[in-house]
């Protein structure tokens, strides 16, 4: 009798949505959404939203994503209480986009209540916020495996707030055709070329690396926008590779291209 009782109540946990804890009793009724972030964006983050709907205050200890689409990364602690009936935001790390993946499964919230590990199903919003997410890291990493994109090394001051350098486009692999077909600013800087045709740079078997002057002017110097933005020395570049469609790639600046986009920066407070 006892092992049928077992049966039953193991059988009944299973069907409860939040799941039981080692001892039977139902776990608390949480439930997690995850949603993008600019905020939470530059830590590799997403925005965690979760929800009580139980009767009592609930405290959760280390937070994990768990995925098939994404690489596990180490518990973050966090020690938040989710009041009953209200909800806590925090940001939950992700790891590299697993662009081998091929089984699906739902996306979890592993932590832990009063030292039980529970596993919360997480909501997206908008719906496949991480199938999209890793379809683009991806994507970025079939082109960066084709071609190398960066900023060169020399740079002009041509302004208080403007400078010129170049965009460099490297084949990294016999064969392979590819072309930038637009660098864009953010919210601080502008990006725009003297030569305005499309593309912008191209290469191939013919050229197998090239590179296009560019000028960048820092044109919103708000204490609002130095503040808050966190992805200053990033710029979006759209490569197409071949005839595919094109792709976005993040085209971080390093060296003296950061140097002087730094030095760019520093004129707004002057």
């Amino acid at each position: 009798m006892r092992a049928v009782a077992a049966a039953l109540l193991a059988a009944t946990c299973w069907v409860v949505t939040a799941g039981c804890g080692a001892d039977g009793a139902p776990d608390p009724d949480l439930h997690g959404t995850l949603q993008r972030s600019t905020l939470f964006a530059t830590h590799r983050s997403l925005r965690l939203t979760v929800r009580s709907d139980g009767d009592d205050d609930v405290r959760i200890g280390a937070i994990q994503l768990g995925s098939p689409l994404f690489e596990v990364v180490p518990p973050q602690h966090r020690d938040a209480v989710v009041p009953a009936g209200g909800r806590v935001v925090m940001p939950l790390r992700f790891g590299a986009a697993r662009c081998d993946a091929t089984g699906e499964g739902p996306a979890e919230l592993i932590t832990d209540v009063d030292g039980e590990d529970v596993r919360v199903a997480l909501d997206e919003s908008p719906a496949e916020v991480l199938a999209t997410l890793q379809a683009a890291e991806c994507a970025s990493e079939a082109v960066l495996a084709d071609v190398e994109l960066r900023l060169g090394d020399r740079w002009v001051r041509t302004a208080p707030r403007s400078a010129t350098g170049h965009l460099e486009l490297v084949q990294r692999r016999p064969g392979v055709t590819a072309a930038v077909e637009q660098l864009s600013g953010n919210v601080i800087f502008n990006v725009g070329t003297n030569d305005p045709g499309a593309p912008w740079v191209e290469v191939s078997d013919d050229r197998p690396s090239a590179s296009v002057e560019i000028v960048v002017d820092s044109s919103r110097c708000d204490p609002h926008a130095l503040i808050e933005y966190k992805r200053t020395f990033i710029l979006p570049a759209l490569v197409r590779v071949g005839d595919a469609e094109p792709v976005r790639v993040d085209v971080e600046a390093s060296g003296e291209a950061h140097r002087a986009l730094e030095d760019l920066l520093a004129a707004c407070l002057d």
